[in-house]
C-alpha cells in the first residue's frame, strides 16, 4: 500500500477494506478521501489523520473515544461514522459519503443566504447537534466548512466529535490545548475552560452570522485579536452589513452568541424553538368577523374605564369640588396606564383580551413581534378616545365625539380591509398585521 502520511494517498490504496479513489479535501487535522467500501459495496468518505496529529497520544485517544460515541448517534442531519481504524502507519476513520458542498463553499460561490434559508439551515444543524448532545457528544468545532449542503437541501453536520486543537494560524486546528477553530470558538473555549452543549450554540450563532453576512463575524488579522474578540467584543451588528434583515435576525444571533453561557439557550432543542419562532411563514390573516368581534371586546375593555372616569369628573364638576390640576393629573395617569397596558399586552402576549380569546396576535409583516414604538402608534390610531383624558375640562363632550369618530373609523377600517388586501389604516401605517395563532404555533420573537 502507499505511504499514508501527510502526502496524498494514491488511488487504489487500501485501508482495511476501504479502497481510496480520490482526494476530496485536506485540513489541519487530516485529509479526506472518497473511497469504496469493498465489503458493503458503497461509497464512503475516509479521513486520514496527519502524521503529526496521529503522534499525539492524547488527541488520538480522544479522537477514537468520541468518534465511537458519534458512531452510536443516528440522525438525518448528522454524517454517520462507520469505522475507526489504524494500521502500522496511519490512523483513520470512515464516515458516510455526503455528495454536495460545504456551506462555506456555497456562500463563497453564491453569496449570503436569505434569512429564510439561513433559518432552515440552522434548524437542521441544531436538530442534528441535539441528537448528538443527547448521545453525550459535543462537537466543539461547528463552522460553515463542517456543515454539508446536499443537492436536495438537507444539511448534515460532519467532522463530528473530533478533538480539534489550535496552532498559530487563525484557520488552524492543529495540536495544542485549546480545542476548536478560532473564528468559531466560544469564549469558554478560548479560555481553555470545560465546555458543554452551549459552546456549540455559540458556534452555530456565528455560522448564522456568516451565512447572512458572507464573511466571518470575528476576522482579525492575528490569532490573538480573534481570540480577544471572541472573549470580549460583542457580536457585530448585522444591520451594518445587510439592511434587509428583520430585527429578529439580530435578536436571535445575539442570544446564541452571548458571551456568558448562562445567557444562551441551554439546549439545542431550545435553539430550535428560538429559530422556529422567527422563521418567516405565510401569515394566516384573521377573518374580518373574528377580528371585528375581538376589537369590540378590546374597545369595551378600554372604553369602560374611560367612561367611568368621565362620569367621575362630571360628578365632581357639578358639585364644584374639582381641582383642575388634579383632574389633569388623574386623566393623564389613566391615559398613560391604559397606553402602557395595551402596548405591554400586545408586545408580550400579542394582543388584548379580545384578540387572545379568539387566538389572534398582532405581528409585523414578516410574522415577528412588532416593536413597542409600532405598537404605540397602532394604539394611538385605534384609540384616539384615550387622548381626551389629557383634557379633563372637555372630557365628557369630547369623549362622545371621539367615540363617534372611533365608530366611523371602525367602519372605514372594514372598507380598507376589503380594498387593501385585508389591511386597515393602522395596519398599513405601522406595518403590522392581525393573524390567527393556532395551538402549537411558536410565539413570535423580535
Amino acid at each position: 500500500m502507499g505511504s499514508p502520511d501527510d502526502s496524498t494517498l494514491g488511488a487504489g490504496t487500501m485501508l482495511a477494506h476501504y479502497r481510496i479513489e480520490a482526494q476530496l479535501g485536506s485540513g489541519a487535522m487530516g485529509t479526506v478521501y472518497c473511497a469504496h467500501d469493498t465489503s458493503l459495496e458503497r461509497p464512503v468518505a475516509v479521513k486520514v489523520l496527519h502524521t503529526r496529529v496521529a503522534q499525539e497520544p492524547e488527541i488520538v485517544r480522544r479522537f477514537e473515544r468520541e468518534a465511537r460515541a458519534a458512531a452510536r448517534v443516528n440522525h438525518p442531519n448528522l454524517t454517520h461514522v462507520y469505522f475507526v481504524g489504524h494500521d502500522e502507519t496511519c490512523r483513520f476513520f470512515v464516515m458516510e459519503y455526503v455528495p454536495g458542498e460545504s456551506l462555506y463553499e456555497h456562500v463563497q460561490a453564491h453569496g449570503p443566504l436569505t434569512f429564510e434559508r439561513t433559518i432552515d439551515v440552522l434548524v437542521q444543524a441544531a436538530r442534528g447537534l441535539s441528537a448528538a448532545h443527547a448521545g453525550g457528544v459535543i462537537h466543539r468545532d461547528v463552522k460553515p466548512s463542517n456543515l454539508m449542503l446536499l443537492p436536495n437541501g438537507t444539511v448534515k453536520v460532519t467532522d463530528f466529535g473530533l478533538a480539534k486543537s489550535l496552532q498559530g494560524d487563525v484557520d488552524a486546528t492543529g495540536a495544542g490545548r485549546i480545542m476548536g477553530t478560532p473564528r468559531y470558538m466560544s469564549p469558554e473555549q478560548c479560555r481553555g475552560d470545560v465546555v458543554d452543549a452551549r459552546t456549540d450554540c455559540y458556534s452555530l450563532g456565528l455560522v448564522g452570522w456568516f451565512l447572512l453576512a458572507g464573511r466571518h463575524a470575528f476576522d482579525g488579522e492575528s490569532l490573538g485579536k480573534v481570540i480577544n474578540d471572541q472573549m470580549n467584543v460583542p457580536l457585530p451588528d448585522l444591520g451594518t452589513v445587510r439592511g434587509d434583515l428583520p430585527p429578529a435576525a439580530r435578536h436571535v444571533l445575539a442570544r446564541l452568541c452571548a458571551k456568558d453561557p448562562d445567557d444562551r439557550p441551554a439546549t439545542m432543542d431550545d435553539v430550535v424553538a428560538l429559530l422556529e419562532s422567527v422563521r418567516p411563514r405565510a401569515l394566516d390573516l384573521a377573518p374580518l368577523a373574528t377580528r371585528t368581534t375581538a376589537l369590540v371586546i378590546d374597545a369595551l375593555s378600554l372604553g369602560l374605564p374611560i367612561m367611568a372616569v368621565a362620569f367621575v369628573f362630571s360628578w365632581l364638576h357639578t358639585r364644584g369640588i374639582a381641582n383642575p390640576f388634579l383632574d389633569w393629573a388623574g386623566g393623564t395617569t389613566i391615559a398613560v396606564v391604559l397606553t402602557l397596558f395595551t402596548i405591554g399586552a400586545e408586545w408580550r402576549f400579542g394582543g388584548l383580551p379580545g384578540k387572545l380569546a379568539f387566538g389572534l396576535r398582532v405581528v409585523r409583516e414578516d410574522g415577528t413581534r412588532p416593536s413597542p414604538l409600532a405598537l404605540f402608534w397602532r394604539f394611538v390610531l385605534r384609540a384616539p378616545i384615550v387622548a381626551t383624558l389629557l383634557l379633563p375640562d372637555l372630557l365628557e363632550p369630547l369623549a362622545f365625539v371621539t367615540l363617534g369618530l372611533q365608530i366611523l373609523g371602525g367602519l372605514s377600517a372594514m372598507v380598507c380591509y376589503f380594498v387593501l388586501d385585508r389591511r386597515t389604516l393602522s395596519d398599513i401605517l405601522t406595518r403590522t398585521r392581525v393573524v390567527l395563532h393556532r395551538a402549537g404555533d411558536p410565539e413570535p420573537e423580535g
